[in-house]
């Protein structure tokens, strides 16, 4: 008897004990999500709870640990980077940090997008989930809508182009004011980076064609009137940005930079809520405040020819690299995001929900939402058409004039020059072929090196004069701005209106020259009186602003600022308050922020 009991108790431990280390995750299954940005703020703290709370699958005999981690990856870099690989075997970019096995762009147009590039149905495209969703909605200040009838009447992008062309502006609405300038400002983003560009472009050829998008074909994106269509509303146009993100922080400069804007409905209670980034200075840095802070109220117009929701979708490929026990890991990482626990994060951040999450007590007018639109949707543009209208986007935009201004004292010398070459090459490179380009540099004097023209025809007499660049001398930084608004004002080689700009370049302060701030921009202090600023300086312009230009360029012509090093920011600040323009700071490593990089991107920006 004794016996058979202590087999019992023998039998018993080896049992529990197999039974327990069977209950034992045998390993880790990683999971890498790739998300647009927007998408970030919440995803990224949620995986690391999840990571915490250390998951577990069971696939077949065996649990697994589950790990994930999301990186940020563009859209249209997210579609570009998997059409590389699947069509034509191109690693992902160190940048990517690795293989996803989610992947979560905007919209699931991209996705579309992929299969018909790839010939496959690498996403089951029909049947994906939203994470959250936001519809295309259009950006204004709400003393506008109201100018014109809202909200009592719809407006749409009809309203917009009618608008700018009427000669009267907004001088034939009652209660516009005189600070918003006659002429209506729009801001627009790049269809090959942006979703909601590449969703408003697509919009705006079903509203010339008098489709829903859906129903669109090749033949109506060759249509000469259609074609008119989508030319006059971007002939309204008078800023390109790389990417609705950047855009965002340039609205607090408020109806002196932009009116209307294209934009996803998150946007709106982003700026309410100080969730954006508002440029600041010194040093191109950035703070986040709400809007209202500046005294603006904005509002979400939802067109009333109708919009589109962008989905978010939780997509995992059919590919190659995703292993079994990684497709079991992401389902557990997708049920972890539609828990009303992430879901409520992301509608505190202005997303509506993915699931059936009430919503309507935090997205309310109160953040210039409206809960109850859109209300006209105009459907999803299929691949082919999409396709088309993405390859007709340079015929259809509105032409650049963009002056390269590059600093070549004596500081630039050494690797700060070697990348402003390297960057300058790219921004040829990059630039559309309608863009119309020209060279100037400057030390202790101003060199126009290579006169605007045709990019086709200027490219490589600009990438020649770039090579032979070498720094010495001073500063001549007014002057060489001067010189550089003044050329593409006056520039005649492009038929109708085009964005007009300067890129500079630069990385001190002004010690040469014979012209001073205060000859081109009126520089005032906080209770607008003017401030001389000279060729060597003036006060410290710290509580100063750029008041506009002493003589007003015929063409609105703006100054995008790249300051590498001890550049001058305040003077900087000045330039892109004064000509609705940017300042960006860069630094001489690699990366997003490298010089290389950043003058690459303000090809974007014509």
């Amino acid at each position: 008897m004794r016996y058979l009991l202590r087999a019992a108790i023998v039998l018993f431990f080896v049992g529990g004990l197999g039974a327990f280390f069977a209950l034992q995750p045998a390993a880790t299954v990683e999971v890498l999500l790739w998300t647009s940005g927007e998408k970030q703020n919440v995803i990224r703290p949620a995986l690391e709870r999840f990571n915490a709370r250390r998951p577990t699958v069971t696939i077949g005999r065996t649990r697994y640990t589950v790990q994930a981690r999301s990186v940020t990856v563009n859209s249209g870099e997210m579609y570009d980077h998997l059409v590389r690989r699947l069509a034509q075997g191109v690693e992902f970019p160190p940048a990517t940090q690795g293989s996803p096995t989610i992947v979560s762009p905007s919209t699931s147009d991209w996705l579309a997008q992929v299969n018909h590039e790839v010939g496959r149905p690498v996403f089951d495209v029909a049947n994906l989930k939203a994470i959250v969703r936001t519809p295309v909605v259009i950006f204004t200040y709400r003393e506008m809508a109201e100018c014109l009838g809202w909200p009592q009447r719809a407006v749409g992008w009809n309203d917009i182009v009618q608008l700018a062309e009427n000669p009267q502006g907004w001088t034939s609405c009652p209660t516009a004011r005189v600070t918003w300038g006659q002429k209506p400002l729009v801001a627009f983003t790049d269809p090959a980076v942006s979703s909601t560009a590449r969703s408003t472009l697509q919009l705006l050829h079903a509203v010339g064609a008098g489709k829903s998008a859906d129903q669109l074909s090749v033949g109506d994106v060759q249509d000469p009137k259609v074609r008119d269509f989508v030319r006059r509303f971007q002939a309204t146009v008078d800023h390109y940005y790389p990417e609705t993100l950047k855009l965002q922080t340039k609205m607090f400069q408020g109806p002196r930079f932009v009116h209307f804007a294209p934009v996803e409905e998150y946007t709106l209670p982003w700026l309410y809520q100080g969730r954006v980034n508002a440029e600041s200075v010194p040093g191109g840095k950035v703070e986040q405040r709400p809007i209202t802070d500046l005294g603006y109220q904005v509002v979400a117009l939802y067109p009333k020819e109708g919009t589109v929701w962008h989905d978010n979708p939780f997509a995992i490929p059919e590919a190659p690299w995703v292993t079994s026990e990684q497709r079991e890991a992401a389902r557990v990482v997708g049920e972890y995001l539609w828990s009303d626990e992430v879901q409520r994060e992301f509608v505190a951040w202005g997303f509506r929900p993915g699931t059936e999450l009430p919503f309507r007590d935090v997205l309310t007018r109160r953040l210039g939402v409206d809960p109850d639109e859109p209300k006209a949707l105009l459907g999803r543009t299929p691949a082919p058409v999409a396709q088309a209208i993405q390859r007709n986007w340079e015929d259809v935009k509105k032409p650049g004039v963009a002056v390269l201004v590059i600093d070549v004292s004596g500081s630039m010398a050494g690797a700060k020059l070697q990348q402003a070459k390297e960057g300058a090459r790219r921004f040829l490179d990059s630039a559309s072929p309608a863009t119309h380009v020209g060279l100037v540099v400057f030390s202790s004097q101003v060199t126009v090196r290579v006169p605007i023209g045709p990019l086709p025809q200027t490219r490589f007499a600009i990438a020649e004069a770039i090579d032979r660049l070498q720094a010495a001398g001073g500063t001549a930084l007014y002057e060489a701005v001067h010189r550089g608004v003044n050329l593409a004002d006056t520039y005649t080689g492009v038929p109708g209106e085009a964005i007009r700009g300067v890129v500079l370049l630069s990385d001190g302060e002004a010690n040469a020259g014979q012209v001073g701030l205060s000859d081109f921009i009126r520089v005032q202090d906080r209770q607008e009186r003017d401030v001389r600023v000279g060729v060597q300086g003036g006060p410290a312009l710290a509580g100063y602003l750029g008041a506009g230009f002493v003589s007003q360029p015929r063409n609105p012509t703006h100054i995008f600022s790249v300051g590498v090093g001890e550049a001058d920011w305040e003077v900087l600040r000045i330039f892109a308050e004064t000509s609705g323009g940017v300042v960006v700071r860069a630094t001489e490593s690699k990366g997003s922020s490298g010089l290389v990089e950043v003058l690459e991107r303000f090809s974007k920006y014509f």
